[in-house]
Parts: structure tokens; C-alpha cells; sequence
């Protein structure tokens, strides 16, 4: 009975000997996978940061190339705004004004030597936004109005954009300018129906002789050669067309 317990005693010695020599293999077998596990992850995460890194820098490029796109296009928008709203100043008279908008005759500022003068050539602004300001002179008032008018001179400073003049700042007097006339007296030397010719001895164009374009007016009828007459009249294209007579002798 004795030696069959030991027996017993010593087979479960055996087994605890067996049992323990096995587990730290298999630890250590399971550790190395572990340990294999975890250097992969660390692999593929190294490879999911590089490929992080390299896309960044292709990108980096491109980013860098668009944002210096954006800055030469806004120095560029700059550059033509400022071309393009390089100022004049000029001076002209005023044709026609037809809401915001002006027509202008630039090559004669001043009054007009006929009625229709300058609007072959008249020059259209916008004045929209235009600062007005009023040009003292003589008898001036501060708070007079700056009225933009036909038959006055102004004062323009403008830009050309889209083909169109606008205008930042327009100066006048208010001083309306009228037609320009002439007078002169002389004798008659010829009469038709539609013309006198007159030897001037006193006012305008002196000493010479002149022929006027009678068809705005009437000559009386008993005007004739010699008669002293006094002639108001305007130019145009070269041409005197009187305005009216004033006879001496009748």
C-alpha cells in the first residue's frame, strides 16, 4: 500500500516536471510572435508615414506654385488698375449734358463763335461720382452751387476705363459763355440776295473788306451802295453770316 502511493507520489512528480518544462517554450514561442507582430505594425506604420511624407512634398510644389499664381495675378491686377486709372486734367465747354453724362469740346474752351460749334468733335464724360467744385471769382458766394450746364467752362480730371472717360473732379465758374459776335461798320460796295459786301472803317476786322451771308437775316429794302451800315454778326467756317443791320441814312 505504501509503494503503490509513492508510485503515485512519483508519476505526479513526473507530470508537475513534464507540465513545467513545456509552459516556458511556449511562452518564449509566443512572446517571439509578439514580438514579430509588433516589429510588422512598426513596419507598416513606418511605410503609412513615409508615404504621408513623400505625398506632402509632391503636393508641396504645387501649393507653393498656385500661391505664387495667386500673387503675380493680384501684383498683375494691381498694376493694370493702375495703368488704367492714370489721371488727366483738361478743360473744355460744356456742349450738352444729358443726365451723368457730359459732351465736352476740348479744342475750344471758351464762348462759342457760332451756335452749332464744336459738336462735331464734342467728348463724352461720366460724372457720376465726380467731386463738383465751384471756381471763385469775382462776386463769388461759398455757397454757391456748382451747376454743370451747357454754355460753361469746366474743369475736368478723369481716367479712361472700359472706353469710358470717368470723371473724379470737375471745376466751373458757372460763368455761361455766349456766342461770340462781331461788330463792324462801314459802307456797302455791293448787295445781292443773299450777300453785302462791306469796306469796314470802324470796329472789328478794320480796314478790311468783308462779304456777309445775309440768309439768317433781312437787308431793307432801301439799302444801296455807299449806304454807311452797321453789321452784328458771328463766324463760321470762314464765313460772315450777319445777324442784323443798323443803316445810318434810313
Amino acid at each position: 500500500m505504501v509503494k503503490k502511493s509513492l508510485l503515485l507520489a512519483l508519476n505526479l512528480l513526473l507530470m508537475t516536471s513534464l507540465l513545467g518544462s513545456c509552459t516556458p517554450a511556449k511562452t518564449e514561442e509566443t512572446i517571439q510572435s509578439d514580438k514579430n507582430t509588433v516589429e510588422e505594425e512598426k513596419s507598416d506604420e513606418k511605410v503609412l508615414q513615409g508615404n504621408s511624407v513623400e505625398h506632402e512634398t509632391e503636393n508641396e510644389p504645387a501649393a507653393n506654385s498656385m500661391e505664387q499664381n495667386d500673387k503675380e495675378s493680384h501684383a498683375e491686377n494691381q498694376g493694370e488698375e493702375d495703368v488704367v486709372r492714370q489721371e488727366k486734367t483738361v478743360e473744355g465747354y460744356v456742349l450738352e449734358v444729358e443726365g451723368n453724362t457730359i459732351t465736352v469740346d476740348l479744342e475750344n474752351p471758351e464762348g462759342r463763335n457760332y451756335s452749332e460749334e464744336g459738336l462735331d468733335r464734342g467728348v463724352e464724360f461720366d460724372i457720376t461720382d465726380a467731386e463738383k467744385e465751384v471756381i471763385p471769382t469775382s462776386g463769388y458766394s461759398e455757397d454757391r452751387e456748382c451747376r454743370i450746364k451747357t454754355g460753361i467752362t469746366v474743369s475736368i480730371t478723369y481716367y479712361e476705363e472700359n472706353g469710358k472717360n470717368i470723371v473724379t473732379k470737375i471745376s466751373t465758374d458757372n460763368d455761361e459763355k455766349e456766342i461770340i459776335v462781331y461788330v463792324s461798320s462801314g459802307e456797302i460796295e455791293e448787295i445781292t440776295d443773299k450777300s453785302m459786301k462791306v469796306h469796314v472803317r470802324e470796329g472789328d476786322y478794320s480796314g478790311e473788306r468783308l462779304v456777309f451771308d445775309t440768309t439768317e437775316t433781312s437787308i431793307p429794302e432801301d439799302a444801296s451802295v455807299n449806304s454807311t451800315v452797321t453789321v452784328t454778326y458771328y463766324l463760321k467756317e470762314n464765313t460772315y453770316y450777319a445777324l442784323s443791320f443798323i443803316f445810318d441814312d434810313l
